[in-house]
């Protein structure tokens, strides 16, 4: 069989630059096969994600098998208010399986849920048709579950598509500028699925849908001042601390507190649709992911994260501070753990690859589609002088021992050491690495240090074993005085400064933990 590719110019006005491709081939083997339906579901859908740098992702439907007309056949997927109308339009009711030749018989099939991702701002539909007849045509319509027409069909005789009677052709439409400058995509998001119909001497091998949706911006801040722009910039306050995301024990809480083990805890993510990356004015569809680590400094992704939960979540267009509640069931159990959330969105994809593993600070940096916040609530009262804290320090190359550095810094305020002592210990194995270099710190005992700078204490030179993650116990203590006088707040950091693989032999920044300190009597 001989197959000849042109390119044919349509006859017809308003397709301007769209001409069809088209692939002519004679006598294509076709099949009268009838077999029972298997419901109105498109069994051969395939669903085929298309990523490029900056734009949405598309999504491919295609329904029927490109093989050239071969057997066996392949169900189409009808809606039953599509056959209700072929029936009350045409004189042999029901439709032919992809690959079926012979007379009297329409194709239909239905393509659904096409909104699923957000706003549709492009979409182009291709099939193969084997053009049987002198007057069969080709048609999409928008059909309701009663047989009746939303909209006007459109349609077109095949052999004005530039398939010719008696061959075979491919056919490619733009939905957005249809031949008579007809445009579908305000009735497709409207509806949400498309008929598509082929009468009625003709064969259809395939057709497939691609749908591209509206590009969208969703972001979740790394800081106040955050306005998605990518790479993010975060300054003294460490992208690891979002306000964008806090925990509540009980629903509906006021500010953040720590989770409680044993219950269901509350997450709140806010979300904001008004980034820089695209036109302001299409509601984001995506699925919010949130994952928990052990408090401390550095992570890889995705290994040292565990799933919490997910939830499907519209964002309104132009919305700030859009805020979702997400059950946290799972607490492992008592201590303090870092948060990650990820907006996961065909129409607003991640720019940069999350490769697997991977450095957790260099993804939030230069994706504003994920925040993480590494907060721990400490609250000191006349009952409760001192409280504790586990901080892992995780080797985040991915093999050999690595340098590192801790700080404790006082990012903006008043210092916490002007009403009480905050201590690190170190584990053994990291003590005996440790070379007791650095600045604003005093050796108290064997394996523990005081912080004695106010704003800004730095160990230096400490070394961590090849996969390893030893943790340093973080003290503070208030004296009894503050404990007793009207409430303060504090803030300190723990940052860790470690090597990467993208940045062996230096210590840039990798992660770390605030603490919001509550010191004295909190009025009632």
């Amino acid at each position: 069989m001989q197959s000849t590719v042109v390119t044919a110019a349509p006859d017809f006005a308003g397709m301007g630059d769209a001409a069809a491709r088209i692939t002519h081939k004679r006598g294509p083997m076709l099949h009268s096969i009838h077999r029972p339906r298997l419901g109105t579901a498109l069994t051969l859908l395939a669903l085929v994600a298309l990523t490029w740098g900056g734009a949405a992702q598309a999504q491919t439907y295609t329904g029927g098998i490109a093989d050239n007309f071969a057997a066996p056949t392949e169900p189409a997927s009808p809606s039953a208010g599509l056959l209700t109308w072929i029936a009350a339009n045409y004189m042999y009711p029901g439709t032919r399986d992809y690959d079926e030749g012979g007379a009297d018989r329409y194709f239909g099939t239905t393509f659904t849920n096409l909104t699923r991702n957000g706003r549709i701002c492009g979409a182009t539909l291709r099939t193969q048709v084997f053009n049987g007849g002198l007057n069969d045509s080709f048609g999409l319509k928008f059909v309701d579950t009663t047989g009746a027409l939303l909209v006007p069909a459109w349609g077109r005789r095949i052999s004005t598509l530039g398939v010719p009677s008696l061959t075979t052709g491919t056919i490619n439409l733009d939905l957005a500028a249809l031949p008579g400058g007809v445009n579908l995509l305000p009735t497709l998001n409207a509806q949400g699925f498309l008929d598509v119909t082929v009468d009625d001497d003709s064969a259809v091998d395939y057709v497939t849908l691609t749908l591209t949706p509206c590009r969208t911006d969703v972001f979740m801040r790394d800081n106040a001042s955050d306005v998605g722009a990518e790479p993010g910039t975060y300054g003294s306050w460490g992208i690891w601390s979002s306000p964008d995301i806090r925990v509540c024990q009980m629903p509906g809480c006021v500010g953040n507190e720590n989770p409680e083990f044993g219950q269901t805890n509350s997450i709140y993510v806010k979300l904001n649709n008004t980034g820089p990356n695209a036109p302001v004015g299409n509601p984001g569809v995506g699925t919010l992911m949130l994952y928990y680590t052990a408090s401390g400094g550095g992570a890889l992704w995705d290994t040292d994260w565990t799933f919490i939960n997910s939830k499907p979540v519209t964002v309104p267009a132009g919305a700030v501070g859009f805020e979702v509640e997400v059950p946290w069931s799972n607490v492992p159990g008592p201590g303090h753990y870092c948060l990650l959330a990820r907006w996961v969105s065909a129409s607003d994809p991640m720019t940069f690859p999350e490769l697997i593993p991977s450095n957790t600070v260099s993804n939030t940096i230069q994706n504003n589609n994920i925040a993480w916040r590494n907060v721990n609530v400490v609250n000191l009262s006349p009952l409760v002088s001192t409280q504790s804290f586990n901080f892992r320090v995780r080797n985040l190359l991915l093999d050999g021992t690595s340098s590192a550095a801790l700080e404790v810094r006082v990012p903006e305020g008043p210092s916490f050491l002007e009403q009480g002592d905050i201590t690190l210990t170190l584990e053994p194995e990291l003590w005996a690495s440790w070379g007791q270099k650095g600045t604003g710190f005093e050796v108290i005992s064997d394996g523990v240090v005081r912080i004695t700078d106010p704003s800004l204490a730095r160990l230096e030179d400490l070394h961590l074993p090849s996969h390893a993650g030893p943790m340093v116990q973080v003290t503070f203590s208030a004296t009894e005085e503050a404990r007793n006088a009207p409430a303060q707040q504090f803030t300190v950091q723990v940052v860790q400064y470690s090597e990467t693989e993208e940045a062996r032999g230096e210590l840039p920044e990798v992660g770390g933990v605030g603490y919001d300190i509550t010191v004295g009597v909190t009025e009632p």
